[in-house]
């Protein structure tokens, strides 16, 4: 109901403030106007005055100009009249009153053109009486309206300042109602609410032990009551499920790290050892085609055989210990060839189909040369009339697969199972320890298991596929 009233005055304030306000503004805007019909009127009188002595083409045009300039002035004025008042019968005199002006001026300008001094004197005279009325009529006109604007502005004064002592009387009746609302609903809601929090402090704490929080209020305050201590207890049993389980896994975890640091050492110093086995089986096969090349051959032959041995050497101290690209070992198995080349002639002819995007791929160093060498030991080399070694590189889409293939001998269900298998024993070197080294390294480094894959019969060939899974390219 407060609110109600308050609206209510308000709305009335508004609408007695905009009536009056309306009233005032319409009347400061006609008194602007008539003062401007009075100034243009002195204005007009000055140019025709200046015209009649001098006939002077300037004042001519400026008073035609300012005579077009009243007569709209009028117009508008004429306009502005809503309702036949006595002020308004006043406004359509000055019309009234401006316009015969007008016309004397006009007929003042024509006898001057004739040069008829007689008729354009009394044609000014006449003029200035009629302006002599108009501005009188003015000053009366904006004497009353001032009156009454400040009559109104008096009432609205009034009015405003009754509705504004309303206003305060009932705000101060909202405030004093509000303050008692308040504090009774505070009564019944902060008491409950204070043990609620004071409980959770101690909850907060880790003190779960609390007394259990008792509201009888009959509302949502008693609800969240219920569902605190409810939660309390909750928290309090799961908080000892978490401790006992966090112990556990703090066992678990310990051993799992110990087992994880463990198997990486296992894994680096197996992969170092792997790899520390190709070196002693390289050089005696690369030392003995140099001195059968130096036996044979003269001494330019055994400086460019000796000098592509040198950068085998070279990648094999160099990158035992890094990680290399496709690139790198293609290039390697490429000088590799040309030694077999030097050794065999025609004999052995290596072919290669590379796909340029999966050469940036990382692999382990020295993968490729032990299962070439494979291929023209125990594939090619018991073939008087030799053979053919293709090398493909391609990219299946999640993984790059090189493939390395002879047209030799083949093999037997028996030995490339023991190979896959890693059944072949250490000593046994010609039956395939090389690939054993290879595979288990390609395990070790990408930490996936059948990466190599043999395909073979007896008799037809043998093909090797390296599956290498996509990993970052070498920067």
């Amino acid at each position: 109901m407060i609110i109600i009233l308050m609206m209510a005055l308000s709305i009335y304030s508004l609408g007695i403030m905009n009536l009056y306000k309306g009233k005032i503004d319409a009347m400061f805007v006609r008194n602007i106007m008539l003062q401007e019909i009075s100034d243009q009127i002195g204005e007009t009188n000055q140019e025709l005055l200046v015209y009649l002595s001098t006939k002077s083409s300037t004042s001519l045009n400026k008073y035609m100009r300012y005579s077009d300039l009243l007569r709209e002035m009028t117009d508008d004025l004429e306009n502005n009249i809503v309702d036949y008042t006595e002020e308004e019968l006043m406004v359509l005199d000055i019309k009234n009153m401006v316009t015969n002006y007008l016309e004397e001026t006009d007929l003042a300008v024509e006898d001057k053109r004739r040069s008829d001094i007689d008729a354009y004197m009394e044609r000014y005279d006449r003029a200035q009486v009629l302006s002599g009325y108009i501005l009188s009529f003015i000053n009366e006109l904006n004497t009353r309206q001032l009156s009454r604007n400040s009559t109104n502005y008096l009432y609205m004064a009034e009015q405003v300042r009754i509705s504004n002592i309303l206003n305060i009387v009932l705000i101060i009746d909202l405030i004093i109602l509000s303050v008692i609302i308040v504090l009774k609903m505070a009564n019944k809601m902060i008491t409950p609410i204070v043990k609620l929090s004071h409980s959770a402090e101690e909850i907060a704490r880790g003190k779960f032990s609390t007394d259990i929080v008792l509201v009888e209020t009959s509302d949502e305050i008693e609800i969240l009551s219920r569902a605190f201590n409810r939660m309390k207890y909750n928290i309090q049993e799961y908080i000892e499920t978490v401790k006992e389980k966090a112990k556990t896994e703090a066992k678990l975890k310990d051993q799992m790290v110990e087992n994880l640091k463990m198997q990486s050492l296992l894994d680096n110093a197996r992969l170092y050892a792997l790899q520390s086995q190709m070196n002693p089986h390289f050089l005696f096969n690369t030392i003995n085609a140099g001195v059968q090349m130096a036996m044979i051959e003269g001494a330019d032959k055994t400086s460019e055989f000796l000098e592509s041995m040198s950068r085998l050497f070279r990648y094999n101290i160099q990158k035992l210990d890094q990680v290399v690209t496709l690139r790198e070992e293609l290039q390697n198995v490429k000088d590799y060839y040309q030694m077999l080349k030097v050794r065999f002639d025609d004999l052995i002819l290596f072919e290669f189909f590379i796909d340029e995007s999966a050469c940036e791929c990382l692999i382990p160093p020295l993968t490729l040369q032990p299962i070439v060498e494979n291929a023209y030991i125990h594939g090619l080399s018991k073939l008087e009339e030799g053979g053919k070694i293709q090398i493909l590189v391609k990219d299946q889409g999640d993984y790059y697969q090189c493939i390395v293939e002879d047209n030799g001998s083949g093999m037997t269900d028996d030995i490339r199972s023991s190979i896959l298998n890693h059944s072949v024993k250490q000593s046994k070197v010609s039956n395939g320890i090389g690939m054993q080294n290879v595979i288990e390294r390609l395990e070790l480094f990408y930490k996936e298991k059948n990466l190599l894959e043999i395909v073979s019969e007896l008799n037809q060939g043998t093909k090797v596929i390296i599956h290498i899974p996509h990993m970052q390219e070498a920067l």
